[in-house]
């Protein structure tokens, strides 16, 4: 999802300002919109991206544990008893399996790519 929302706000014109290399040389505004900024990028900028998530994704979350309880709560709340099964439920009733969450990130991120490389 972060991806999807950080396509939408370089769409909407909204760069940081600023360069991505140490020499000026490519500024954020120079990126083009679209999937095709991706290849704009230079490769220690990419290199980054990927060190980094991979590292949130290594330190936030064990690959063990498929529970989905990150330990924040329901909007500062914590579920217990019913009110979580009921919760829960909900939530494979509108997946169909919990796992499968993650498919909603990436319809929209297929649609930006299809019509941005499309038309």
């Amino acid at each position: 999802m972060v991806a999807v929302v950080g396509m939408l706000v370089h769409n909407a014109g909204i760069e940081i300002p600023g360069s991505m290399t140490l020499d000026g040389s490519v500024k954020f505004a120079d990126i083009s919109d679209g999937m095709s900024g991706l290849f704009e990028v230079p490769a220690l900028g990419l290199a980054q991206i990927l060190l980094f998530t991979g590292l949130m994704e290594l330190v936030t979350w064990p690959a063990s544990d498929y529970s989905g309880d990150y330990g924040t709560g329901y909007l500062g709340r914590t579920l217990e008893g019913e009110e979580l099964k009921f919760k829960l439920d909900m939530e494979v009733r509108s997946w169909g399996t919990s796992e499968r969450g993650g498919e909603s990130a990436v319809v929209p991120m297929m649609e930006i790519y299809l019509s941005t490389t499309l038309i």
